[in-house]
């Protein structure tokens, strides 16, 4: 005859806990019998218990795990259990630990950078961050893993549709104070989307303290060339069933930027070098704000909202010189060109979530649904002046001004359902539609020096829409033996992509369906030894702006124009990742990518002008092997150490021209955090990255040291951080080319060595999860702002 256990869960002032899961397991192989979850009153029952020993094991968020040990059911007795009591969990700031948790830590291949723990997080925004991270560049506002292009960057799993502008700036504007971690995943499973196929870059935000009314406020300033300064705050309350959350953040930063670019023409003949400086003055004013709730209906069920979004101005004010060298016929000496970018926008996301669980094995179905909406004007207006060497008009000076004024949207639905087949296995499956409109009117204005009136260049102004609808959906499944875990996925995509250029006359119309396998096998060959071969297949859609066929002038001679032709390129990736305890990590990685997108620059000898653009490109071939090591020194000192040696080979053509380009790439990073007392903490970071084959063009190498400390005060309630970025001043990026006709090197030096001081006030208890669901992943990510 079976039987039942009943019993309560409550805490250590003997309220009632509702909603805790409850667990049965067997003795002695602890598997799962049953499960359960508390009601209202912290109430559980397990009924039709056989016969059998067991022990029960009660786990909840803010409280730590409790457990029941040797419970003996007969087919005679009825179980009534003593009341439960669970301790409250208390925050990791309130314990003082003699040994450092590790900053950056290797999961699978992966690369996990505990930010939460970081000194050197404190006062530098997400822009900052990354450039410190190893196996990061950034450099002409395209963000590099390992030396691969095609990097999707995800905000708590939510893509970022942005253009490479647009992402740089929202990553300077975004303070490291709210994120908890940054993951580098090189090998994502297919419930993500199928982009990116220089992997994903995971920044994952703080959870919300949200015992009764909690939060934080903090406040940094910075100051190199120029100042900058972030303020934000978060806040929290909860009451039984129902949470809300909320966080403001507001940046004003002032960025200084020398560029240097060299150009060499020669035209009848004749060799002229244009030798170029452009100093920028860019001011940022941005805020973003973040509010929902979510309410738990029942036991298992609980459902969501979510508004995030603001307004945010960028404003770029350029000036600069054209030296003419050499054979110089170009009737003046000096090209002075002054440029001013005003860029506004505003920006809406809504979000509904839903979560439902089946029983307390795993069985879980989620739904999400969002709506994006984006406004965007950028404004400009460059004066070009010719200037003999006595520094007077040489020719009429031409002046021009743009308009780009642009609307979107994107709807996107998702659902995902994940299930636990026994204790070895698991299946995930889901299903996604989304749904993109933009809307692009480029005015492109000269002026009249005779009468000082503008007037429409038509032949340069346009109209651009362009719409796209994918429908996606995935299956995955899992199965773990006694010593290896195998897991196959696969993931099919199709995608319509429309564009309209209706002054022009031009249509585009695409349509292709894909296939995305994940597999993966791993090998458990010792408790000391872990071996681990990964294969996937990803793609990389065009981001929208690189469609428009819009025209950005930086001056007479320079400009970047968009191509709408442009495909998506797909790469076939294999890893093989060989672990030794928790501080040794190998890996080797091959990645052959088609078709692949690569920026390029086209130079007319005859006006003088360099054009930017993107056009695919035959194949990438792509080797490497990377080395990690991160290991105690002491107690109170933590080191970690990481390399990576690539080899890149290019192929394709330009005006017809073959080129095939290979190279050997390779950085280096290390960090040492260093626990000095129970409430300060020490932290230096160095990295050097060598010159890197990307295409056509040559990356010249660079590396930055970085040191920051911080103290705790008032029962760690107060955080005083104080810390010097680049401090030799040594990030100096740059790139070359010599191919054809083009022989060119372009140099960039920014405001990066700064003194940083941030203090930041913690109040509230309990650290709890606050959710993160977002559908329109993919699609934000290749959108403006």
């Amino acid at each position: 005859m079976a039987q039942s256990i009943k019993g309560k869960v409550v805490d250590d002032a003997l309220f009632p806990i509702p909603y805790a899961s409850v667990a049965l397991l067997q003795i002695p192989d602890s598997i799962i019998y049953k499960g359960s979850i508390t009601d209202e009153n912290g109430m559980y029952v397990f009924d039709k218990i056989k016969t059998g020993t067991y022990f029960l094991k009660v786990t909840t968020v803010g409280h730590k795990q409790a457990y029941i040990s040797e419970l003996t059911v007969d087919s005679l007795t009825q179980l009534t259990l003593p009341d439960l009591v669970l301790l409250v969990e208390p925050l990791l700031s309130e314990v003082y630990v003699s040994a450092i948790q590790h900053i950056v830590r290797f999961e699978n291949g992966n690369i996990i950078v505990n930010v939460e723990n970081s000194v050197l997080a404190k006062g530098n925004t997400v822009y900052d961050l990354l450039l410190k991270l190893p196996g990061i560049s950034i450099s002409n506002n395209t963000i590099t893993l390992n030396g691969k292009s095609g990097v999707l960057i995800m905000l708590d799993e939510r893509v970022q549709q942005l253009t490479d502008i647009q992402l740089t700036s929202m990553l300077k504007s975004m303070n490291a104070e709210v994120v908890e971690k940054i993951e580098l995943l090189k090998n994502p499973p297919v419930k993500y989307e199928a982009s990116g196929t220089g992997g994903m870059i995971n920044i994952k935000t703080k959870k919300a303290k949200i015992t009764g009314i909690s939060g934080s406020v903090y406040s940094s300033y910075s100051q190199g060339i120029y100042a900058r300064s972030m303020t934000g705050f978060t806040l929290n309350y909860k009451m039984n069933t129902f949470t809300l959350f909320s966080n403001l953040d507001y940046n004003h930063s002032i960025y200084n930027t020398i560029q240097y670019f060299d150009r060499v023409f020669t035209f009848d003949s004749a060799t002229t070098e244009l030798d170029g400086i452009m100093n920028y003055k860019d001011l940022e004013k941005n805020m973003i704000l973040k509010t929902g709730a979510d309410w738990q209906i029942n036991k298992k069920t609980i459902v969501g909202v979510k508004v995030e979004g603001g307004p945010g101005i960028y404003i770029a004010q350029g000036n600069g010189t054209n030296t003419i060298r050499k054979d110089n016929k170009m009737g003046y000496d000096y090209l002075r060109s002054f440029t001013h970018t005003p860029d506004k926008w505003s920006s809406t996301n809504y979000n509904f979530n839903a979560e439902h669980r089946f029983d307390t094995a795993g069985t879980t179905l989620h739904f999400t649904t969002d709506y994006t909406r984006l406004t965007e004007i950028i404004a400009g207006s460059i004066e070009n002046n010719f200037l003999n060497a006595s520094g007077n008009l040489a020719l009429p000076p031409i002046t021009y001004k743009t308009n780009n004024s642009s609307l979107s949207s994107v709807f996107a639905s998702k659902i995902d359902f994940s299930k636990n087949i026994g204790p070895t296995s698991s299946f995930d499956a889901g299903a996604k539609i989304s749904s993109v409109r933009t809307s692009n009117k480029y005015l492109f204005q000269r002026k009249n020096n005779l009468s000082n009136v503008y007037y429409t260049d038509t032949a340069l102004s346009n109209n651009f829409h362009y719409k796209e609808e994918t429908m996606a959906a995935y299956a995955n499944y899992r199965k773990v033996l006694t010593k290896i875990s195998v897991q196959f996925g696969l993931r099919a995509e199709f995608t319509q992509q429309i564009g309209e250029n209706t002054d022009k006359g031009f249509d585009l119309l695409k349509r292709y369906p894909n296939l995305f396998p994940n597999i993966s096998m791993e090998y458990k060959a010792s408790p000391t030894h872990n071996l681990q071969l990964n294969f996937n297949k990803r793609i990389d859609r065009p981001a929208f702006n690189d469609l428009n066929p819009f025209r950005w002038f930086m001056d007479q001679y320079y400009y970047f124009e968009g191509n709408p032709f442009l495909l998506p390129h797909y790469s076939y990736n294999a890893e093989l990742t060989h672990g030794f305890k928790d501080w040794l990590t190998n890996s080797f990685t091959y990645t052959r990518t088609d078709q692949i997108m690569t920026d390029y620059t086209l130079q007319n000898d005859t006006t003088k002008v360099t054009t930017e653009t993107k056009k695919n490109m035959k194949y990438m071939n792509y080797f490497a092997y990377a080395l990690f090591i991160g290991h105690d020194v002491t107690t109170w000192w933590n080191a970690s150490l990481q390399g990576l040696l690539t080899y890149i080979e290019y192929s394709g053509d330009l005006n017809d021209l073959l080129f095939h380009t290979r190279g050997v790439y390779y950085n280096i990073s290390s960090t040492h955090t260093f626990l000095t007392s129970k409430s300060t903490k020490i932290e230096l970071n160095a990295f050097y990255k060598s010159g890197l084959n990307a295409g056509l063009a040559f990356v010249n190498p660079f590396g930055i040291v970085s040191f920051a400390f911080t103290k705790t005060f008032l029962k760690n309630k107060w955080n005083l951080s104080i810390g010097i970025n680049d401090l030799f001043y040594t990030m100096k990026m740059g790139s070359h080319l010599n191919f054809s006709n083009q022989n060119w090197t372009y140099q960039q030096t920014t405001d990066s060595r700064r003194l940083v001081i941030t203090i930041n006030y913690n109040f509230g208890k309990v650290n709890t999860n606050q959710r993160e669901d977002s559908s329109n992943e993919e699609e934000k990510g290749r959108l403006k702002h």
